[in-house]
């Protein structure tokens, strides 16, 4: 299984256009920049052989209640992706309040469909809360927070190990991950 991670590049690139005047946050410069990225990378996906490899989005929105900027982030997403060749039915989009059952249901879903693909590549968006568990760096565990409660119960929080564990991506299906959390 090979994954690509482009988080780190892009907080990088963004972060010196990322804060405006006052600590106001200009996030419409974050975002030009992470299109750029995912144009990019894109671009370097369609550009392999389409012989028998196949390709799935995975596009998930996780606000909390009251929030719309994850909803565009995967319009937005999904837009770049239309207009780099990616067909209708090669979307998968789980987009609303989740919880940690339903995120990792439909990562078993997803596992089903490309796990007798012989090869393949698999767009990971994902665009909501991150979380950290840990007391030291080198023990730290990052996750996604489904709620904005200061105790957050199991079923409110799921670790990223567990979300590779339950897609289980084979060998041969190149997962990229664009996490925004």
């Amino acid at each position: 299984m090979q994954w690509v991670v482009v988080t780190q590049w892009v907080k990088t690139r963004t972060a010196h256009i990322t804060h405006g005047p006052f600590g106001q946050h200009t996030q419409h410069y974050q975002w030009l920049g992470i299109l750029i990225v995912v144009l990019m990378l894109v671009g370097h996906l369609t550009a392999a052989d389409p012989g028998d490899t196949r390709r799935l989005a995975m596009l998930v929105a996780a606000p909390w209640a009251g929030e719309t900027a994850m909803h565009n982030d995967l319009g937005a997403t999904y837009t770049v992706l239309r207009q780099r060749g990616f067909a209708p039915e090669e979307f998968l989009v789980l987009e609303g309040p989740l919880t940690r059952s339903l995120l990792l249901a439909f990562l078993q879903d997803v596992h089903r469909r490309i796990g007798a693909w012989p090869q393949g590549e698999v767009w990971f968006f994902f665009s909501g809360h991150g979380t950290l568990r840990g007391t030291t760096a080198a023990d730290a565990q990052a996750g996604l927070l489904f709620t904005s409660a200061f105790h957050p119960s199991h079923e409110d929080q799921v670790w990223w190990e567990e979300v590779f564990a339950a897609l289980q991506a084979p060998p041969t299906v190149q997962v990229l991950l664009l996490p925004d959390s």
